[in-house]
């Protein structure tokens, strides 16, 4: 019986505006740096495959693992199970790229 459903994605850095690091001393900035703020998101793509996803697990009370491909883990594990392209499912063994339709992800289930 399937237990779990793995689904691979990749989050991407935004840029989302400036920032300054220092700390004020006296009338100026000691270490004033100025840099770019950024922030973590999931791509459009990504986030409907794992709704979907989720949302099944949900219904049928299965497990659902992600792998983030932009971490170092997460390359290695979808480096080892031959992943290249994301969103990736998989369930017992078998793969779906990209957004999966919920019949596709159901017959698997089955």
């Amino acid at each position: 019986m399937i237990c779990k459903i793995e689904v691979y994605i990749r989050n991407e850095e935004v840029v989302t505006g400036d920032a300054y690091i220092g700390r004020p001393v006296a009338d100026h900035w000691c270490t004033f740096k100025e840099t770019l703020k950024t922030e973590k998101v999931i791509s459009e793509v990504d986030r409907r495959a794992l709704e979907i996803v989720n949302e099944i697990a949900k219904e049928r009370g299965l497990k659902v693992e992600v792998f983030n491909v932009s971490s170092f883990r997460g390359k290695l594990k979808a480096k080892l199970k031959g992943i290249t392209k994301m969103p990736t499912i998989i369930i017992d063994g078998r793969k779906i790229e990209g957004i999966p339709e919920k019949e596709q992800i159901l017959s698997l289930l089955c």
